[in-house]
């Protein structure tokens, strides 16, 4: 029904599954899509930022 094969099944987020689904129905929901080269701009926008892992006040929660 899918096209998919066992592999890409089992990897495939509950997100995926659920848009692949709704493709083959004919029931797409409209939703905002964002280019790469938007995902760009908004990083380069964002700038570059010092990793927590690397801060000597940085925690790891839980311990």
């Amino acid at each position: 029904m899918l096209g998919w094969s066992p592999e890409m099944f089992w990897k495939a987020t509950a997100a995926e599954f659920e848009m692949t689904v709704e493709g083959l129905s004919g029931n797409v929901r409209g939703g905002p899509f964002i280019s790469r080269e938007e995902v760009r701009r908004i990083a380069a926008e964002h700038g570059v930022r010092p990793s927590l892992k690397g801060s000597p006040n940085a925690r790891t929660i839980g311990s």
